[in-house]
């Protein structure tokens, strides 16, 4: 049999211990001690009590714990978290480490929120941080909306209790007396035109009788007349059928024409076109018909003085007869089988036009001169506008 000396009896003893001592204390953290976690690490604001050995819960159930907290930043003003997860557990590059309630008594822990990205995230990776609210926050949250509510509440029934204060204070009570007092005498008004009314209508009900009574006998006239009134409207309707049957366009539309025809024949007057034209215009044919009824007056004197002096002078020359007019020559811009309206493009466009008839045909001529020269010269100008237009020798009348 080995003996075992004393001394390393107590040695292995007290490296049980210590190995007991590590098992429990990782035990108690629910840290196991010979396996090993994934290491994630998150940045808040604030913990609000998250303390080291904190459980870490994924999907409700708890899956780690807080490791370390440590304050990060340039002026400390971050909290940075180390926590561990079981080595079999693969979450989502994108998941959430929030900070939320584990309980009611206000203990804290880290829920993991898994994403939805396809890769996951490593050992020692950073994870999206976020921080729920507390209960109490969460009441103060749902409260807030009251508070206020309650706050304009109060605001309003202190603005009833001015108005009301205001109401009854001294100065508004006379002011509500007189009010009354004017309510009343408004009523005692109304009572006095009432009782005129009646009085009134008392006092006047023959006339209002009488009044009736022509009413009603106007109504029987009409009535009575309403054959009357009939054939009345009967003749207003027949006339006013007559009216319509009357072709007022084609009327307005010839008497138009006409107009047009009148102002075209003015027109021509004016600018001495034609006999009567030239007879209106021509001041020198005025004075010569003037000098003839002068001349003519004075030979008419002298011969009842000494009719013997006129006795073998023959006034009238009948044998030589009058030597024909020279030839004219004028410019023909159109023709026509039909002669054409007064109120036409043509006319209107040049109101001195002026119409001859050669050959079964209506020539519009524009300008007449007396030598074929002038009228060469003219034509060139004329067949800018008119390329068709020629010269012809007036032998006829021109109408």
């Amino acid at each position: 049999m080995i003996h075992i000396k004393r001394e390393v009896k107590l040695a292995l003893t007290a490296i049980a211990a210590v190995v007991i001592l590590i098992w429990g204390i990782n035990f108690l953290k629910a840290r196991a001690l010979f396996d090993r976690n994934n290491i994630f690490y998150g940045i808040y604001d604030r913990v609000d009590g998250l303390k080291v050995s904190s459980s870490v819960i994924y999907r409700g159930y708890s899956v780690g714990q807080v490791n370390a907290i440590n304050f990060t930043g340039e002026h400390f003003d971050k909290v940075l978290v180390q926590f561990s997860v079981g080595k079999k557990l693969e979450i989502p590059s994108n998941t959430v480490a929030a900070i939320q309630n584990a309980d009611l008594m206000g203990s804290k822990a880290i829920n993991l929120i898994p994403g939805d990205a396809l890769d996951y995230a490593q050992s020692g990776d950073t994870l999206r941080t976020q921080l729920e609210l507390g209960l109490m926050e969460q009441l103060n949250k749902q409260l807030e909306p009251l508070k206020k509510r309650a706050e304009n509440v109060m605001v309003s029934l202190d603005t009833v209790l001015m108005a009301l204060q205001e109401i009854f204070s001294e100065d508004a009570n006379g002011n509500i007396h007189g009010s009354l007092k004017s309510v009343s005498r408004t009523l005692n008004n109304m009572e006095n035109a009432s009782g005129t009314l009646n009085l009134l209508l008392s006092n006047e009900s023959g006339q209002i009788s009488r009044i009736l009574e022509n009413i009603h006998s106007i109504t029987e006239n009409l009535e009575n007349n309403n054959s009357e009134i009939a054939r009345s409207l009967s003749n207003v309707t027949s006339i006013s059928d007559s009216l319509r049957e009357i072709n007022l366009n084609y009327t307005i539309r010839s008497l138009n024409n006409i107009l047009l025809q009148t102002d075209s024949i003015v027109t021509k007057i004016n600018r001495g076109k034609g006999t009567l034209g030239e007879v209106v215009n021509d001041e020198e044919l005025y004075y010569n018909l003037t000098a003839v009824s002068n001349n003519l007056n004075k030979l008419l004197s002298e011969f009842r003085q000494n009719p013997k002096r006129f006795v073998n002078l023959s006034v009238f020359d009948f044998g030589g007869g009058r030597n024909a007019a020279s030839d004219a020559y004028g410019i023909v811009i159109a023709e026509s089988e039909e002669p054409l309206a007064l109120n036409s493009e043509l006319y209107l466009q040049h109101p001195d036009l002026q119409r001859i008839r050669r050959s079964g045909k209506y020539l519009y001529l524009i300008r007449t001169f007396k030598t074929l020269k002038q009228a060469e010269r003219e034509l060139k100008v004329v067949k800018k506008c008119f390329q068709m237009s020629y010269i012809v020798k007036l032998s006829e009348d021109i109408n």
